[in-house]
């Protein structure tokens, strides 16, 4: 044979060989959801570091964000199919036309009451002015901060509070710009690593088992890839089950979504054990009607609307919890 058709020979060979064992190109559809650094958003974490190979109808993206801003723009421009998102404000925004729906509760619990050293107590807030920080005026930390008032006699007039980025927090407080703040986990076990105030409440101690943070997923989505939208909640289901049982390997796998190192957040996912919960994500009518109520009695609402049923879609969460 020709010695230059064997070389050709060869060289078509090995390329058919190399192109054999390369892996198939991506051809899942990418589907971008949104979060913060924030404990109740590690589900996230573990479906895209675990779980994201054995996705079959998408591929995860998550999209991380700084400011709740930034998180609602990316919904109502359709950045995001969905996104995780505090309570209080995935409420506020399906009323005033956000086309959404509430699919899933992240999480249960997993937020602290931070007061600075200068105060023995809560109810040494009286008459003090004091300014406390929360991550948004519609969250579920404001509303915990409004109940742990309540609880020990001092009244929302008797204190400022602010909304400020939670990253911004420890370092406002060490400043002496703010007395406090109401805050979900790491940041209120960092605070305590840095002797920089004390642990006046947790929130199982003011509301147990209180919704966090929710999870959104836009209606057009839901009604045009409900199989994905199925898959997606599964997902994010298995990802609760797998913190639970294994905190230390998610705590590792939740370092850049969380903002805290493994061993802090381990902490939090393990001491007390119920001090952050992702065990049950099935958001119940009770929930929603109670923080409705509460923040009608906070006025952040003018009243609870009468249609709250279509808030949620316990559809694909019911599914896959077996329900």
């Amino acid at each position: 044979m020709n010695p230059h058709r064997i070389a050709l020979t060869s060289l078509v060979l090995v390329l058919a060989s190399c192109l054999a064992q390369e892996p198939a190109s991506e051809s899942r559809p990418e589907v971008a959801v949104g979060r913060l650094i924030c404990g109740g958003h590690l589900p996230l974490a573990v479906v895209e570091k675990k779980f994201q190979d054995d996705l079959t109808d998408f591929r995860l993206k998550t999209v991380q964000n700084h400011d709740w801003l930034d998180v609602i723009a990316d919904m109502q421009s359709g950045k995001l199919v969905g996104t995780f998102i505090l309570s209080p404000l995935a409420l506020k925004l399906i009323r005033d036309g956000l086309p959404a729906k509430i699919v899933l509760m992240a999480d249960r619990n997993g937020n602290g009451f931070i007061l600075s050293k200068r105060f023995a107590s809560i109810e040494a807030l009286k008459g003090n002015n004091a300014v406390i920080a929360v991550p948004h005026l519609y969250s579920q930390h404001h509303v915990l901060l409004h109940l742990a008032l309540k609880q020990h006699g001092v009244s929302d007039r008797e204190v400022t509070v602010i909304a400020m980025s939670p990253r911004d927090m420890i370092v406002s407080m060490q400043r002496g710009e703010i007395d406090g703040f109401m805050v979900g986990e790491p940041e209120g076990n960092r605070s305590l690593s840095l002797d920089n105030g004390w642990m006046a409440a947790t929130s199982p101690t003011i509301w147990r088992n209180h919704p966090d943070h929710l999870f959104l997923l836009s209606t057009a989505f839901i009604e045009q890839h409900p199989e994905q939208a199925q898959e997606l909640i599964s997902a994010l289901r298995r990802a609760g089950q797998y913190i639970e049982s294994h905190p230390h390997e998610a705590a590792v796998m939740g370092e850049d979504y969380t903002g805290a190192s493994a061993p802090i957040f381990e902490e939090v996912l393990t001491t007390p054990p119920e001090w952050i919960d992702y065990s049950e994500m099935i958001p119940s009518d009770e929930q929603i009607v109670a923080m409705a109520n509460l923040m009608v009695e906070m006025g952040l609402w003018p009243d609870v609307p009468s249609d709250l049923g279509r808030y949620v879609d316990r559809r694909f969460i019911l599914n896959a919890s077996g329900k």
